[in-house]
């Protein structure tokens, strides 16, 4: 080989090693895009060695000449190899974790995306979350590489993957976007996507313009090679090159800063995660709130519900559940509460509290007890471990955890013996009611006539202040009672609050529907209508219930008063505020230390727990209008009365019965089903034939492009090049070697050889072909198109139309010669040398 062809040889590895680089800042820049989504060192590397790895597969298989099929196996192979190291490193602790984890990256390729669409962000290094990312990275360096390293017929489509990667971090991003950025009383919406947005458009650009430029220099010294002679081309020509590269880039750039902050304004930022369902049975679930006086019956009351280890610090409550929604019969969670996973990213630390948690005896059911502000999804231990885990979810705000892993019974969540670790932050200044200003009431008065007639009773301000002095009022106007008879399930709890108080039973029904809560008040405004305005403290006692009556009272207090409001089951720990009739619990809690009160939200934002439980010392007296009770009146032991037997429904609350939602119109429902059950099928549809389209649409342009070129000799030879496809997608064989007739002569048929002699005579002529001869040449093309149409079924046609071959051929060189018209490189040099050498004649 002479030293120009070793040049120009040298010319086409610069041409890779720029395609090469410019994958490479593609995987950067997804990397970088990607980061928010998990915030951990360890997506760096997935990013950048998953990248690597990519390209080093299609460079190995370029190098062996091996077609697109043996490439992707061996990129598959090389993803089950660096799966597991990359992107699972919890998996190398064990051989048993590590096929566990082989496993979760095969299946993560499939089931991956859910996973983390379920998760809220960042994910860190959680379970197999960080193998989508790397199915993205590896496998769209290695397409992009390919295309690169195909040669120019291909290589700009690696535009499209390389900027695709980068889709991932917004598309599996957070809802949010990052903070705006101000300069010069210019506002940017979102500095972080617009500068990842405008970095793929800038790189994509400059590698197109340069990949070109290096294609010309490669073309211009094999000519020279070959001392052919060339026209120089014009300073001008350069000139404008560069002012309309330049001129698109400042237009990128001064759209992107126009249209972001409009953008911004138009809608809220949808991503993929805000279209994702969870995992939700919650709504199939009686209230937990129905079944509060279940904890202190004679079988439950002393039996384990949990069992803490550890220092639980400032900690004051541990939380069962957290419900924020009442519809007149039942509190129970919101329908469109939102339930998501949650990462185990974080550590032990400085401000941080960890505790270890076993299911006792008495507790069973979807929710998880734990205390409030979780930084991390909960360590499960035991033969259960990685069921529960993959069944965790907490609400939008933390406040509810629950489990849906299925037990043995065939039921949903925890059970018996379930262990697990849980890491929270230590509560830190609690905030305070006092400040509040209340608003119009949120409630239906309507509804609740009895309960707005005693709030307006009390004659305190619409303030916070005011409403805790109306829960002072409540409780001290209340009187504890688990049970409707004093009997031996009632036993229990009964002796508990007689060794404290000398407790004297009163019966109370069950339930906190509006009836009964309006019956609670109604005794209330009853009782203190007859006792007059001098009324004292005692004589106005009359509600009797316990923390389900009040604590639902007291929340729809609280809205009646304009504030938000919801209702929280649990427990107390030592650190919170002692409260008479409920104790709390340190390393064991018991059915007995189940409570119930009230979170209402303050001025800044957050929640502040509320107390409801009522005082057993001062049992109610039933008065006449006008009676004065006595000064120091005598509680006896117990009231001597008769007890009569409950009627069958002693609650009016549904246990059974899953929370009621709004009714809606039966043919406004019905039609969203419909339209639902085709938008899925249409998506499903369009997604299965998707490739198929894209395959039609590539084919079209490609064809378009090559008949509608400017220069009528390149419209020629892309006439040749277009039924040279067409023969290999219809399962005609060419020979590759030899000039066009040759080639022709292979296929037999007259068409072939009539269009091969027609080019290389426009080609090869004295004079440059016309477009009458381009035209010509694509009649002959359309003509036998339309003949092999003929001789084909429908369905063979269609087939024909599908079949990647014609592409395959080009991207695979190793099977170019028996499949494609193209000839080999020396047959090429010879046609530039044939050309050069007839034109410097036709000079002379």
């Amino acid at each position: 080989m002479s030293a120009r062809a070793a040049r120009g040889q040298r010319f086409s590895g610069a041409l890779d090693l720029w395609g090469l680089g410019y994958v490479f800042l593609g995987v950067v820049l997804a990397t970088l895009a990607a980061w928010p989504v998990y915030d951990s060192p360890r997506a760096l590397v997935v990013g950048i060695v998953g990248g690597l790895v990519g390209m080093s597969v299609a460079v190995l298989a370029r190098m062996l000449r091996w077609g697109a099929l043996l490439a992707g196996v061996l990129s598959a192979v090389a993803y089950v190899v660096v799966a597991v190291p990359l992107a699972i490193p919890s998996a190398l602790s064990s051989v048993p974790a590590f096929v566990g984890g082989l496993r979760d990256a095969v299946l993560g390729v499939v089931l991956g995306w859910k996973q983390i669409l379920t998760l809220k962000p960042p994910l860190g290094e959680y379970q197999a979350v960080l193998i989508p990312f790397l199915v993205i990275v590896l496998f769209g360096a290695f397409l992009s590489a390919l295309l690169v390293l195909a040669g120019r017929r291909l290589s700009t489509l690696s535009v499209i993957p390389v900027s695709a990667m980068s889709v991932f971090g917004i598309a599996f991003g957070d809802t949010g976007t990052s903070s705006p950025f101000t300069f010069l009383g210019f506002t940017l919406p979102a500095p972080r996507e617009w500068v990842i947005g405008v970095a793929v458009f800038v790189v994509a650009l400059v590698f197109l313009v340069g990949a070109a430029r290096l294609r010309r220099a490669q073309a211009l010294r094999i000519v020279a090679a070959h001392n052919i002679t060339r026209r120089a081309t014009p300073v001008w020509l350069g000139i404008r090159r560069h002012v309309l590269s330049g001129a698109i880039v400042v237009v990128a750039l001064v759209a992107g800063l126009a249209i972001a902050p409009a953008a911004a304004g138009w809608s809220d930022r949808s991503v993929l995660r805000d279209e994702v369902e969870p995992m939700i049975v919650v709504q199939q679930q009686p209230s937990p709130l129905s079944g509060y006086r279940s904890w202190f019956t004679a079988e439950r009351a002393d039996e384990t519900v949990v069992r803490i280890d550890g220092d639980p610090g400032d900690l004051e409550r541990i939380r069962i559940a957290t419900l924020d929604s009442y519809d007149g019969q039942d509190f129970h969670v919101a329908a469109d509460d939102r339930f998501t996973r949650l990462p185990r990213a974080a550590a032990p630390g400085a401000g941080r509290i960890g505790l270890d948690i076993t299911v006792g005896d008495a507790y069973r059911g979807i929710w998880v007890p734990a205390p409030s502000g979780l930084v991390q999804a909960p360590t499960f231990a035991g033969a259960r471990a990685d069921a529960l885990a993959d069944g965790f979810h907490v609400d939008a705000g933390g406040d509810t955890a629950i489990t849906i892993a299925e037990t043995a019974g065939g039921a949903a969540g925890l059970e018996p013996g379930d262990r697990y670790s849980v890491l929270v932050d230590a509560p830190g200044r609690s905030a305070t009611l006092t400040e509040v200003q209340g608003g119009e009431s949120l409630l239906d008065a309507d509804a609740h006539p009895a309960l707005a007639e005693w709030a307006d009773m009390q004659e305190v301000p619409r303030t916070g202040a005011g409403y805790l002095e109306l829960i002072e009022r409540l409780r001290a106007r209340g009187y504890l009672s688990h049970a409707i008879l004093d009997d031996e399930a009632a036993a229990d709890w009964i002796a508990g609050l007689k060794a404290t108080e000398g407790y004297a039973f009163a019966p109370s029904y069950a339930g906190h529907s509006t009836a009964r809560i309006e019956e609670l008040f109604t005794s209330l405004v009853d009782q203190q209508r007859r006792a007059g305005a001098d009324a004292t403290p005692a004589m106005l006692v009359a509600a009797v219930g316990d923390d389900e009556q009040f604590a639902t009272a007291a929340a729809l207090l609280a809205q009646h008063w304009g504030l938000e409001s919801r209702v929280v089951l649990g427990a107390r720990l030592p650190a919170a505020e002692k409260v008479p009739g409920i104790p709390s619990c340190d390393t064991e809690c018991v059915g007995a230390n189940m409570t119930a009160w009230v979170e209402v939200r303050a001025s800044e934002g957050e929640w502040v727990a509320v107390d409801v439980t009522p005082q057993f010392s001062q049992l109610p007296s039933l008065i006449t209008e006008g009676e004065q009770l006595p000064e120091h009146p005598t509680v006896p032991e117990q009231p001597h009365s008769e007890s009569l037997d409950p009627p069958q429904a002693q609650s009016d609350s549904r246990d059974g019965e899953a929370p009621s939602e709004p009714a809606a119109s039966d043919a406004w429902a019905v039609a969203m089903l419909v339209a639902r059950i085709v938008g899925v099928g249409l998506l499903a549809l369009t997604l299965l034939l998707l490739p198929l389209i894209v395959l039609l649409v590539v084919k079209g342009l490609r064809g378009r492009t090559r008949r509608t070129a400017a220069d009528p000799e390149v419209r020629l030879v892309g006439a040749w090049e277009e039924l040279a496809d067409l023969y290999v997608d219809n399962g005609i064989a060419m020979t590759g070697r030899g000039t066009r007739v040759q080639g022709a002569r292979s296929v037999g048929r007259p068409a072939a050889e009539r269009l091969a002699r027609s080019v290389d005579d426009a080609v090869f002529a004295a004079h440059p072909p016309t477009d009458a001869d381009a035209d010509k040449a694509w009649s002959i093309v359309d003509a036998e198109r339309v003949a092999l149409r003929g001789e084909q079924t429908r369905w063979g046609g269609l087939r024909a139309r599908l079949r990647l071959r014609s592409f395959m051929a080009r991207i695979a060189p190793g099977r170019a010669a028996s499949r494609t018209p193209v000839g080999s490189r020396h047959l090429a040099l010879g046609t530039l040398a044939m050309a050069g050498a007839r034109r410097q004649e036709e000079d002379a």
